[in-house]
């Protein structure tokens, strides 16, 4: 046993390894807030936002659905009144608002041009609250009557239950949608992202790859050195 730990601490591998987490520094860590659903709802209205300081227009949200159908064999967004492919491209969405916490909703995404109506329930950590999901659904159909695409997201950390009665209407996601949003859209595909913006993605990214442990660069490593 000795001479394998002896082994262990001179090889190359495991020194990488070292040295790789050592060099991870992230400011959510640092500032505490990697693990706070209001934060990464405060993130996600940023991100979506058309009108934000990414200058990044509607392309998100439109990557964010067009990652839904591809991987969900172009299945319609939502229930009936959810979206379909054939509707999605004929939508551009330069007039969306978003709420936070409006009646409690963490995030409401609204273009009226479109009747577009998208609501997403956030959850890090926590569960879904009692009559919670059935609330919000309640106040969009009540608040909306006439909007052609009402769609309710529940997005979690990782796959979450949501009974049965809940589950027919919210369209579960969890972050790792968001992660290859980022990762495989917004940053291989907009050359030309501000190093600022794309400085604040990779490190909100680092973050979600170290809560979903998808650190694939650490991970190739620690294999290697098993």
């Amino acid at each position: 046993m000795e001479y394998q730990l002896k082994e262990l601490i001179l090889d190359d591998d495991f020194n990488s390894l070292q040295n790789l987490v050592n060099e991870e520094v992230n400011l959510m860590e640092i500032l505490r807030v990697s693990h706070r659903e209001l934060q990464h709802s405060n993130f996600l209205a940023w991100l979506f936002d058309p009108a934000e300081t990414h200058k990044l227009g509607d392309f998100v949200l439109k990557e964010f659905i067009k990652l839904y159908f591809k991987e969900n064999e172009f299945q319609n967004l939502g229930n009936k009144s959810g979206l379909s492919v054939f509707d999605f491209v004929h939508l551009d969405f330069d007039d969306l608002v978003i709420h936070r916490e409006m009646q409690n909703i963490d995030l409401l995404f609204l273009s009226k041009k479109n009747e577009f109506c998208m609501m997403i329930e956030n959850k890090i950590y926590s569960g879904e609250g009692k009559g919670q999901l059935r609330k919000y659904r309640n106040i969009i159909e009540t608040s909306y009557p006439d909007y052609k695409h009402k769609i309710y997201i529940y997005l979690s950390l990782e796959d979450q239950n949501i009974n049965d009665q809940d589950s027919k209407h919210y369209v579960q996601l969890n972050y790792g949608h968001i992660s290859k949003l980022i990762e495989q859209k917004i940053l291989k595909q907009s050359a030309n992202l501000a190093e600022k913006t794309k400085f604040v993605l990779e490190q909100y990214l680092q973050t979600l790859k170290s809560m979903l442990n998808e650190n694939k660069e650490i991970e190739d490593i620690a294999k290697k050195t098993l």
